[in-house]
């Protein structure tokens, strides 16, 4: 009896990835609810419940209480955790992770420009006025800039492309460099994102890429002072 539960389950699991496949989700969308995949699988509440629960696990769905099953966003956290593994057991080289993240932004201006996305450049706009603010107020400016970027890899309106690039972020959290930027250099920053926004508004991929290359300089620098100054420990990670 055992074996044949466990089988109807694994059945079950099965048939509702080919579905969702097959219908075309997307996550949060709302999916079907316990009592018509009863009727759709021709199997009993419990083997639903099963699988609905396996799915949840392996972050294929979620389950709302009293809410109903829902498509579920890619999540990283088994990513992270490889990653972290990795980080933790032969440390990292900076640069390379500095010149893959350089590849990976000027890739999203190449997808963005030449597929003509429409890049929502309002909401690029807001978020860098909100840097500015920040360094303006003496506040710490990084989570805008972080929400810049991220809303650059959003707009390639590629899934793929911006889940690959949250992984290269998630590694990036791994490395703790606590840099006390000055106040000129955070502008200096601000004004390259300006930049930025009105290549991809002119749609000049050259001249987009050219200005992001220079936006990735001052960390490259940064890499090379720290890579000749060893007794601070951060040999180790470059």
């Amino acid at each position: 009896m055992v074996i044949q539960k466990i089988s109807l389950v694994d059945l079950a699991i099965d048939r509702i990835k080919n579905y969702i496949k097959d219908q075309d989700y997307k996550p949060n969308d709302r999916f079907l609810s316990e009592k018509e995949l009863v009727a759709k699988l021709q199997v009993s509440r419990t083997v639903v419940r099963e699988a609905l629960i396996s799915l949840q696990t392996i972050g294929i769905l979620t389950i709302k209480s009293g809410g109903g099953v829902y498509i579920a966003e890619p999540k990283l956290d088994s990513i992270t955790e490889i990653l972290k593994f990795h980080y933790d057991t032969y440390g990292i080289k900076l640069k390379e992770l500095i010149e893959t993240r350089e590849i990976v932004e000027m890739g999203a201006l190449r997808l963005i420009i030449e597929n003509n996305t429409l890049a929502d450049t309002t909401e690029l706009t807001n978020l860098n006025e909100s840097y500015f603010q920040a360094i303006i107020a003496k506040d710490d400016p990084k989570p805008y800039d972080r929400l810049f970027h991220q809303a650059l890899m959003k707009a390639t309106d590629n899934s793929t492309y911006y889940l690959f690039s949250e992984i290269i972020n998630e590694y990036f959290s791994f490395v703790c460099i606590d840099v006390k930027e000055k106040e000129d250099e955070l502008l200096q920053a601000y004004t390259e994102h300006k930049a930025i926004i009105e290549t991809i508004e002119t749609g000049n991929l050259h001249e987009a890429q050219n200005k992001m290359k220079k936006h990735f300089e001052p960390i490259f620098k940064l890499v090379q002072q720290l890579k000749e100054t060893p007794d601070d420990g951060a040999d180790s990670i470059i």
